[in-house]
Protein backbone atom coordinates (compact mmCIF):
# COMPACT_ATOMS: atom_id res chain seq x y z
CA UNK A 1 0.00 0.00 0.00
CA UNK A 2 1.17 3.29 -0.86
CA UNK A 3 0.22 7.14 0.26
CA UNK A 4 -2.29 8.37 -2.53
CA UNK A 5 -0.96 11.48 -4.56
CA UNK A 6 -2.08 15.13 -4.02
CA UNK A 7 -3.36 14.50 -7.71
CA UNK A 8 -5.59 11.72 -6.16
CA UNK A 9 -7.12 13.58 -3.24
CA UNK A 10 -8.27 16.46 -5.10
CA UNK A 11 -9.79 14.03 -7.25
CA UNK A 12 -11.72 12.36 -4.89
CA UNK A 13 -12.27 15.40 -2.70
CA UNK A 14 -14.38 16.81 -6.11
CA UNK A 15 -15.78 13.69 -6.81
CA UNK A 16 -17.48 13.31 -3.47
CA UNK A 17 -18.20 17.29 -3.48
CA UNK A 18 -19.63 16.76 -6.93
CA UNK A 19 -21.68 13.61 -5.75
CA UNK A 20 -23.14 15.80 -2.85
CA UNK A 21 -24.67 18.22 -4.54
CA UNK A 22 -25.72 17.25 -7.38
CA UNK A 23 -23.62 19.14 -10.26
CA UNK A 24 -19.96 19.81 -11.13
CA UNK A 25 -18.77 23.71 -9.36
CA UNK A 26 -15.29 22.57 -9.74
CA UNK A 27 -12.57 24.09 -12.85
CA UNK A 28 -11.27 20.86 -14.55
CA UNK A 29 -8.03 21.09 -14.15
CA UNK A 30 -4.76 22.69 -10.92
CA UNK A 31 -2.26 24.33 -11.19
CA UNK A 32 0.42 22.56 -8.73
CA UNK A 33 3.77 24.48 -8.20
CA UNK A 34 6.53 23.46 -6.17
CA UNK A 35 7.47 25.96 -3.64
CA UNK A 36 11.28 26.27 -3.73
CA UNK A 37 12.25 28.85 -1.00
CA UNK A 38 11.27 31.60 0.90
CA UNK A 39 11.11 34.01 -1.41
CA UNK A 40 8.84 31.84 -3.80
CA UNK A 41 6.54 31.04 -0.41
CA UNK A 42 6.11 34.86 0.20
CA UNK A 43 5.26 35.62 -4.00
CA UNK A 44 2.79 33.04 -3.75
CA UNK A 45 1.43 34.07 -0.43
CA UNK A 46 0.84 38.06 -2.07
CA UNK A 47 -1.01 36.17 -4.61
CA UNK A 48 -3.55 34.25 -2.33
CA UNK A 49 -4.05 36.85 0.18
CA UNK A 50 -4.32 39.69 -2.91
CA UNK A 51 -6.25 37.72 -5.60
CA UNK A 52 -9.92 38.25 -4.12
CA UNK A 53 -9.54 41.82 -4.49
CA UNK A 54 -9.04 41.77 -7.51
CA UNK A 55 -12.17 39.54 -8.67
CA UNK A 56 -14.63 42.72 -9.78
CA UNK A 57 -11.70 43.14 -12.18
CA UNK A 58 -11.48 40.04 -13.79
CA UNK A 59 -12.98 39.48 -16.82
CA UNK A 60 -15.37 36.66 -15.76
CA UNK A 61 -16.90 38.88 -13.30
CA UNK A 62 -20.81 40.17 -13.64
CA UNK A 63 -22.79 41.99 -11.68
Amino acid sequence: MHAPTISTVVQQLKGAVTKQIGHSVWQKLFHDHIVRGDKDYAMIWEYIENNPAKWMDDCFYRE
